[in-house]
């Protein structure tokens, strides 16, 4: 008995369930990406400076390689600096490619780039491939990795003898044309003892890797494989719109031959869409690579009828998402589907009566001019769409990290009015020059900012602050642009780079490591300690730098970084000495001692300083631990009113807390309070919070407890130390430094415990995890014996003569444990 099925069902069930296979086998990577995400994150980071790269004979490196490399890069800029004519134009060979002789090989040399970049080095066990760790080179300006090399790819590491602040290494360069060379590539550190900590964590990271390397068993992969192909076709559309994922689709039909080409478009029906056109055709072409590689040699394999090979085939969830564009711009996938009078490339077809095998028309001079003058038409028309096409991708990236950036809710929503009322101030003539009204101004701000203009409000309210105050010449910055100083080393290049994954980690634009955010925010960190070489960079300039990011581009976050620092004087905190720092957690005591006593004694009681808890919310214009959104509008504040915005938020959120705070009855119970569950604002809180903050002026009480405190440090100082209490003081002083160090190693003890604990914890879930996976293992198990009992019984009640007409389905077991399916027929 016989029956047909409905090919569209069977492709949806199919479809269906490909897709379940695909989930769940990205689920199983989550768990390999999520190491490999680990390993990037504990990664050694280094900035180095590219001086360029020279082609060498022999894999080892000479002693004296690197100062040699070095003599020739500068002989060449000396050259080209010669070659240069007057008036600003350039001599014949200037801008051509000059080679020099290394080694007495006569091996070319590249002319040296002026281009500070990041080098990024993977240990070895970590961020492995293939059996080994990676060398990146990141370029903070481009946000792209500029050079990849792998350890296997590496031959030896070399430190400069005369110029002990330059290193390279040699590493083996693929060629397309010809065999592969070597080729040293030479870098600066800014210090000798930085370029001798990246030889020891390069010898380091290859020992690591090699004795990784010999324990892993090498996983061979045929190439040309028909099921490996039509995987990586998958990887290729994945995630790709319907049109884009079709001109791939077709670019891999060309490569077929003209029968299997047929056999896929006979078979093919007609699709409501390019999404259902694209699942058939690539259920179509799974269907025939299977065909194909239960016949297929793998590279190097003796063919032999016995052996049986596996493969595991993953196609992507969707293969296409849907899309804005039409599908009529397209080429079908099939010949059926166009008109009746045209070939597959849009072309009329001769007539049916015509003869194919007679004589080609003979074209004149006219015809191939028509033909030429056409093509080049078309050539410029395509040149001019993909122009359009990469400025409209570019566009849409820009919008979507600007999204990204701006991925908050806002405190309050913006009325109509008041967008009217910022737009015509953003666009009024003359607004960088004339002084607006104050009082207007902060009125506007209390009505509220909209967060797709705030970056431009922060840059008028800072050009307005500046026509009213103007700082004397010697407090203000160097007049240095901010591309000159990405082009110098700093010394503060680790202390930036561990703070970069600690800051905002868990915002999207911030959360890639060494991604497109945390490169624009080193290269601002970076650019401000070459300019202030007093602070330098300190913990809490990193999340200010980081809203700033989110609002506007990289040089306008780097003024605006120089105008709350200099103009604003945020500065005066971050010095050595952090005297600025002491009078502001004097000034919120005396703020809390007037008018909150039952808080202020109930924090005294307890020995609970401001330093304690409102440390970081001065340092930082509460961004380390509050709300993106609550952040944003205390800056809006910040740039009309100073720091003194700072005492009346704090005030304001103490105050409105203060009874939970009283009801806290112990040291650790109230500042986990105040660290944890303060900073966990409702948006009705946020406006309460900023709507009182706009209400209060304590400007004067601020002015007078500065005034104070200063009065109390000179009365002390001239006092100055009994003469019997001198000895008790440096024994206490002594004291105070050991119990400091006492207090570091235990702050790295308790950190190391909390990492074991969390260890322990996964590996208590992994094995939680693989009993409940035996457990269904031996379900299963029980579940198809029985099933195979139900088949034998079956199998017993049917006549013999009637099982010529049915299928049975074996299930075999191999020697792995797997389960095979093998179909017969009697």
């Amino acid at each position: 008995m016989c029956g047909h099925w409905s090919p569209l069902l069977k492709v949806s069930e199919v479809i269906s369930s490909i897709r379940q296979v695909s989930k769940s086998a990205l689920k199983a990577d989550a768990k390999p990406k999520q190491e490999a995400d680990d390993a990037f994150y504990n990664s050694q980071k280094f900035e180095v400076l590219y001086c360029g790269k020279v082609t060498v004979l022999q894999k080892k490196a000479a002693v004296t390689l690197i100062d040699d490399c070095i003599d020739k890069f500068r002989l060449h800029e000396v050259e080209r600096k010669r070659l240069r004519l007057p008036g600003g134009r350039r001599g014949s060979t200037e801008g051509a490619c000059v080679e020099f002789l290394m080694g007495g090989g006569g091996e070319p040399i590249s002319s040296a780039l002026n281009e500070s970049i990041e080098y990024t080095e993977g240990p070895g066990g970590e961020d492995m491939t293939g059996g080994g760790g990676e060398i990146n080179l990141i370029s903070p300006e481009s946000k792209t990795v500029v050079l990849e090399k792998n350890f296997k790819d590496i031959s030896s590491c070399c430190q400069g003898v005369k110029r002990s602040d330059h290193f390279g290494f040699i590493g083996r360069d693929k060629c397309e044309s010809g065999p592969s060379q070597y080729v040293c590539y030479v870098f600066q550190c800014a210090s000798e003892s930085l370029v001798d900590e990246v030889m020891l964590t390069l010898k380091q990271a290859f020992t690591t890797a090699a004795a990784l390397q010999s324990n892993q068993t090498q996983v061979q992969i045929c190439e040309a494989c028909p099921m490996h192909d039509l995987h990586k076709l998958c990887e290729r559309i994945e995630g790709l719109y319907p049109p884009r994922a079709k001109l791939a689709i077709q670019k891999y039909l060309s490569q077929l031959s003209d029968n299997e080409q047929a056999e896929i478009f006979e078979r093919r029906l007609k699709p409501g869409s390019d999404q259902e056109e694209n699942e058939l055709v690539v259920l179509h072409l799974r269907q025939l690579c299977g065909t194909k590689q239960k016949s297929h040699l793998h590279i190097g394999e003796v063919p032999n009828d016995s052996g049986t090979v596996h493969f595991l085939n993953v196609l992507p969830v969707d293969l296409c998402v849907s899309d804005h564009y039409g599908s009529r711009e397209l080429l079908p996938l099939s010949p059926c589907g166009t008109g009746s009078g045209l070939d597959p490339l849009g072309r009329p077809l001769p007539p049916a009566g015509s003869s194919l095998s007679g004589e080609r028309p003979k074209r004149t001079g006219a015809d191939y001019r028509a033909l030429w003058k056409t093509a080049i038409h078309q050539q410029i028309l395509l040149l001019r769409m993909e122009k359009e096409n990469q400025r409209l991708e570019a566009s849409r990236d820009e919008l979507h990290i600007r999204k990204m950036k701006l991925n908050y809710q806002e405190v309050g929503q913006c009325s109509t009015e008041t967008l009217a009322l910022w737009d015509r101030k953003l666009t009024a003539p003359g607004r960088t020059t004339l002084a607006q009204n104050k009082e207007e101004l902060h009125g506007a701000l209390c009505q509220g900012v909209p967060k797709s203009r705030r970056g431009e409000v922060w840059l008028l309210l800072s050009h307005q602050y500046r026509l009213r105050h103007r700082l004397p010449q010697r407090q203000q910055a160097l007049d240095v642009s901010y591309q000159d100083l990405l082009k110098q080393l700093t010394a503060q290049q680790h202390s930036i780079l561990v703070d970069l994954g600690r800051t905002f980690p868990t915002h999207q634009y911030f959360s890639a490591q060494l991604g497109a955010g945390q490169l624009s925010l080193y290269n601002l960190l970076k650019a401000y300690s070459l300019l202030d070489t007093e602070v330098g960079y300190c913990q809490g300039i990193s999340f200010v730098a980081g809203v700033l990011l989110l609002h506007m581009s990289e040089e306008q976050a780097f003024d605006m970084l120089k105008f709350l620092m200099y103009d604003l004087g945020i500065r005066q905190q971050f010095r050595p000495d952090m005297v600025s720092l002491q009078v502001q957690m004097y000034q919120l005591s005396r703020l809390l001692h007037d008018y909150h006593r039952d808080l202020y004694n109930h924090l005294e009681e307890h020995e609970i300083g401001p330093s304690l808890y409102a440390a970081p919310w001065f340092l930082t214009l509460f961004a380390s631990q509050f709300p993106l959104n609550f952040v944003s509008r205390v800056f809006d504040f910040v740039f009309v009113e100073g720091t003194g915005v700072i005492f009346k938020v704090a005030l304001c959120l103490l105050s409105s807390r203060e009874g939970e705070i009283v009801e806290c009855d112990s040291f650790e119970s109230i500042v986990d309070y105040l660290k944890t569950t303060l900073p966990a604002l409702s948006q009705t809180q946020m406006e309460e919070t900023i709507a009182k903050v706009t209400e209060m002026d304590i400007s004067k009480q601020l002015h007078a407890y500065e005034v104070e405190y200063h009065v109390l440090q000179d009365e002390m100082l001239e006092a100055g130390p009994l003469p019997d209490d001198s000895d008790r003081l440096d024994k206490l002083e002594k004291t105070n430094v050991q119990l400091k160090k006492q207090n570091m190693d235990l702050l790295e003890k308790l950190q190391v415990e909390k990492r074991i604990q969390t260890l322990e914890t996964s590996v208590e879930n992994f094995l939680s995890r693989e009993s409940k996976m035996k457990h269904m293992i031996r379900s299963l198990e029980q579940d198809r014996a029985a099933h195979q009992k139900t088949i034998e019984r079956m199998r017993s009640c049917v006549p013999p003569d009637a099982l010529t007409d049915v299928e049975m389905t074996q299930f075999k077991t191999g020697p792995n444990g797997k389960a095979k399916t093998a179909a017969k027929k009697p």
